[in-house]
């Protein structure tokens, strides 16, 4: 009896960190994003960083997005918020110095933004406010 416990004890700690190697290799780490030739461009692009806390603190931005594009291999930046007093408030696309390329929705020419969203990819959502 004493030895049936005693081999499966056994087995139990050789299986233990096994299994414990196995859990952690499968626990995925955010990937962090290079953009506009940083890594991690929400932190290290000073206006982009800016412009982010800005759309944090604001309280008439009841929800925003910044979303990385790129078109013709240049990345570009999508800011899309949306505000309380606005039905269809206007969207900016900005190049990665932070000047604004595109101006969409609002009061813009219709085809001001198409060209770029049929075009462009999206390569990822790096900030949410929801």
């Amino acid at each position: 009896m004493k030895t049936k416990k005693l081999k499966l004890l056994t087995i139990l700690l050789l299986l233990l960190p096994l299994c414990m190697t196995m859990l952690g290799a499968g626990c995925e780490k955010e990937d962090s994003i290079s953009a506009c030739g940083v890594d991690d461009p929400l932190i290290n692009l000073n206006w982009l960083r800016d412009l982010k806390n800005d759309l944090k603190d604001d309280n008439s931005v009841t929800s925003s997005e910044i979303i990385l594009y790129r078109l013709n291999d240049v990345d570009y930046i999508y800011v899309q918020k949306s505000v309380n007093s606005a039905y269809d408030f206007p969207n900016t696309i900005y190049d990665c110095k932070g000047n604004e390329e595109y101006k969409c929705g609002g009061n813009q020419p219709i085809n001001n933004c198409t060209t770029f969203f049929s075009e462009a990819q999206k390569i990822k959502t790096l900030w949410e406010k929801k």
